[in-house]
């Protein structure tokens, strides 16, 4: 498990406008740097530089706290960056064996290769990394990246059937659009980031049951998301008369007047209104949306809110 990812050729030699950093001077942290350096390399021949101000611009690549790795000697137009990584991780402890950290980090790796979530996996594991680089690794029994639940093979893609399950084919019928289950595994994976981070970053032992019911009740209530019609929007409807999705509604209502954005924009604005008929949501907000399923509160019986398309450019008024 890293502490650091190394960056390579990640800031510009001559420095950029708004983008401050003040000398590593610290020898305990010197040392923590040059363990984490990809090639060993002496202390008299390297210079550390942690930013402290990155502006706005500068926001999508850099982050403060990224330490600028400067040799001396070499002329380079750019310079790698190591950045502390977040790391967490569930080993279940049952038939699982040790973590493969080897692997776990070659979705840390493609993530900062490409801005974008990844995973890897085996018969045993499942490692999970958003585009910051923040690592989530699950580690169970044999099976347990294919059977955690329905549609994961639909992001493996281990095989030929895989992806035959993922392709329609105009000739037969479906309940389920192929097409649409690599959308539902990929928010089940980002779910699982997410849990692991919470009850992280070493998630104790005891609670796989719990785990494995919360994230197939996440993948049954994301197959119901209907693909928008009209550009990326669509309808929430809420469910708070019934009684099984009361006490969600409950929690809303006291956590939106504590903090209005401890909870989701839609769920908040519910939560300040005494009547609503429907809110109108875009496609971004709805992993942040099921992010909920981790409470208690949201039923087995009955999702508290769902979800319509809009029709029409008139439907798409707000309510």
């Amino acid at each position: 498990m890293n502490d650091y990812a190394c960056l390579a050729r990640r800031f510009p030699a001559v420095g950029i406008e708004g983008v401050l950093g003040v000398p590593v001077t610290s020898e305990s942290e010197i040392d923590e740097y040059l363990e984490a350096l990809p090639v060993p390399t002496d202390e008299a021949k390297v210079k550390f530089v942690r930013l402290t101000v990155i502006p706005e611009k500068s926001q999508g690549h850099l982050k403060p706290n990224d330490v600028v790795v400067k040799y001396d000697g070499l002329s380079e137009r750019f310079l790698d960056i190591l950045r502390p990584v977040e790391t967490a991780y569930y080993n279940t402890g049952y038939q699982s064996g040790d973590i493969d950290w080897e692997l776990a980090e070659e979705a840390r790796s493609q993530s900062f290769e490409t801005g974008k979530w990844s995973i890897t996996k085996d018969a045993n594991q499942i490692a999970v990394s958003d585009p910051d680089g923040r690592l989530a690794v699950l580690r169970g029994s044999k099976g347990t990246s294919r059977t955690l639940f329905r549609y994961a093979y639909a992001v493996y893609l281990d095989n030929h059937r895989d992806q035959e399950r993922i392709t329609a084919d105009p000739y037969k019928q479906y309940k389920n659009t192929p097409s649409d289950k690599p959308r539902w595994a990929w928010s089940t994976f980002k779910f699982l980031h997410f849990w692991i981070f919470k009850h992280g970053p070493v998630v104790g032992k005891g609670k796989w049951h719990n785990f494995k019911k919360t994230i197939r009740k996440h993948h049954a209530a994301i197959q119901k998301v209907p693909t928008p019609e009209l550009g990326t929007y669509l309808r929430l409807h809420t469910r708070r008369t019934h009684p099984n999705t009361q006490e969600f509604w409950k929690r809303c209502r006291i956590q939106y007047l504590e903090d209005p954005e401890s909870i989701p924009r839609p769920l908040s604005f519910v939560a300040s209104k005494d009547q609503v008929r429907w809110v109108r949501v875009t496609v971004d907000e709805i992993d942040d949306l099921f992010l909920c399923a981790d409470w208690e509160e949201w039923s087995e019986l009955d999702d508290p809110f769902h979800f319509s398309t809009f029709k029409n450019k008139n439907m798409a008024k707000w309510n």
